[in-house]
């Protein structure tokens, strides 16, 4: 008898340390906290979509005078940006924008979307808000960026 209480105490222990653990787990992955946003589509037909919770201002060295092969270097200075996650039909990808200032869109209205690291550096690729989606999505990530500090 016991032992049985002791397996019995042991096991509802190990339920709480579990139940404890995933529920970490879960909230350390954001995806409950998630707010995609569908905005629209682009020019081609694809849905694009806005993860509201992700948008957060960052600093980060930029050269801007590379398209597609910019990231961070030593030698450039620190520049405050806004990042954000978006979904362009089924593929996910973070992105950083200069073009908001004080909640709103100044400038030419982009983003440049992080591909793969080569040598341990980001690189991008431009994309240019020219659909009513893309502007609209833009619009929205500089009116959220306004209440983030950094």
């Amino acid at each position: 008898m016991f032992l049985v209480l002791k397996n019995m105490n042991l096991l509802a222990n190990s339920v709480i340390f579990l139940s404890l653990f995933f529920q970490k787990t879960i909230i350390a992955e954001n995806s409950l906290l998630d707010r995609w946003v569908t905005l629209g589509k682009t020019n081609d037909g694809e849905v694009l979509a806005l993860n509201e919770s992700s948008v957060e201002i960052i600093d980060i060295q930029i050269d801007e005078s590379i398209n597609n092969e910019d990231g961070f270097y030593e030698n450039l200075p620190m520049t405050k940006a806004v990042q954000f996650d978006y979904r362009i039909g089924k593929r996910e990808r973070r992105a950083y924008t200069k073009a908001c200032k004080n909640g709103v869109v100044v400038g030419n209205p982009h983003w440049k979307t992080y591909t793969t690291a080569i040598d341990y550096k980001f690189q991008y690729f431009l994309v240019e808000a020219d659909s009513d989606a893309s502007k609209k999505m833009l619009r929205r990530v500089c009116s959220l960026s306004i209440y983030k500090t950094n």
